[in-house]
């Protein structure tokens, strides 16, 4: 099978197509949300391999009309029960195909997260906005 180009290997998955390329999503990307991103940027902290400071010059409390602007991620992860792995004799031309999801419980964490303070959580730590959210039949 080798000298055929084939070898053993696991079923490749395939990546999700969201339509980011579209020409109306560029347009946008380009036009607005870099362009805003750009000047928000101004205003955010500075990270340097020994410390943080911000990029406003001088002390930013003698300047009311100067925001520190925080960055806050959303993070998503979504994971399946009884995935399978198919293997089988694959060609090396073969491309990955995007895969239905996988049949079980899912189960989905959701959190926030910053540059500057790490994850959204109380100052204790004793409450967090990370979410757990099982989804299923019923």
């Amino acid at each position: 099978m080798g000298l055929l180009g084939f070898h053993w290997t696991k079923e490749l998955k395939g990546q999700y197509h969201d339509g980011h390329k579209h020409a109306d999503m560029v347009e946008y990307h380009q036009g607005v949300f870099l362009p805003a991103w750009t000047k928000l940027e101004e205003s955010m902290c500075d990270w340097t391999d020994d410390s943080i400071h911000l990029k406003v010059d001088g002390d930013p409390n003698s300047r009311p009309d100067i925001w520190n602007v925080v960055v806050w991620f959303h993070d998503e992860s979504t994971f399946y029960a009884y995935n399978c792995h198919a293997v089988y004799w694959r060609h090396k031309d073969d491309s990955p195909k995007p895969q239905p999801k996988g049949k079980g419980t899912l189960l989905m964490v959701a959190h926030f997260v910053s540059t500057d303070y790490g994850y959204l959580q109380s100052p204790d730590g004793a409450k967090t906005a990370c979410i757990l959210f099982r989804a299923g039949k019923g």
